[in-house]
């Protein structure tokens, strides 16, 4: 019941309805224990059976947060990986002016980009970019501070900054951050956690990685 509707749910959003029956029937078999096929009793919650054996539940699958993080994995790949077919057709389609974290719903959208873009929210909340030459981040609104856990700098933009870019902060002489234009534009704490992050001697592209594990 768990493997059935996996291929399924990696391409699209299955209705929340259809998973609730599904857990049910898995419920269902689990405690129906009485010979004449009679209700029988619930000794665990739901939301406990699914919670890992390691922390004392039974490992039942949530299906909606598991169908929701196999369609982020589909997402992902729109986002890492820009040569693959899928993520040409549906750029060319749905998102030519911007990236996939920036894409809209679209005008008439088929139900397999309707079922993807509806991750957005959940990698949204799960990325980060490596800073490589910094040109493609906006030090205002992509997560970039590794130290903090919004990622974003606390210090209000300024009005001559609003287009800042993490490549404007650099001393590419020295190859080091630029601390002069750091002190004008930042607090003193932004300051401080932006010093600790690493510039690359040869720096290589910017790339969005995953920051909750490897």
């Amino acid at each position: 019941a768990q493997a059935i509707p996996s291929y399924c749910m990696s391409s699209f959003l299955i209705p929340t309805t259809l998973g609730e029956e599904i857990e049910r029937m898995m419920n269902s078999f689990y405690w129906n224990t009485k010979k004449n096929g009679g209700r029988g009793i619930n000794w665990l919650r739901w939301d406990k059976m699914t919670v890992s054996k390691d922390n004392g539940g039974l490992n039942f699958r949530d299906l909606e947060g598991f169908n929701l993080a196999m369609l982020g994995k589909q997402g992902w790949k729109l986002i890492t990986n820009s040569s693959s077919l899928l993520t040409r057709v549906l750029k060319a389609k749905y998102f030519p002016r911007s990236g996939f974290l920036d894409a809209n719903i679209g005008h008439n959208p088929s139900y397999t980009w309707r079922s993807i873009q509806s991750t957005i929210p959940l990698l949204t909340l799960g990325y980060r970019w490596k800073i490589g030459d910094g040109s493609n981040i906006n030090v205002w609104t992509d997560p970039w501070i590794r130290s903090r856990t919004n990622m974003r700098p606390s210090t209000a933009p300024n009005g001559n900054y609003v287009d800042l870019r993490v490549s404007h902060l650099f001393d590419s002489a020295l190859n080091t951050w630029n601390y002069t234009l750091l002190n004008t534009v930042f607090n003193t704490q932004d300051v401080a956690d932006i010093c600790k992050i690493p510039l690359h001697a040869r720096a290589p592209q910017d790339s969005v990685v995953w920051k909750a594990s490897p």
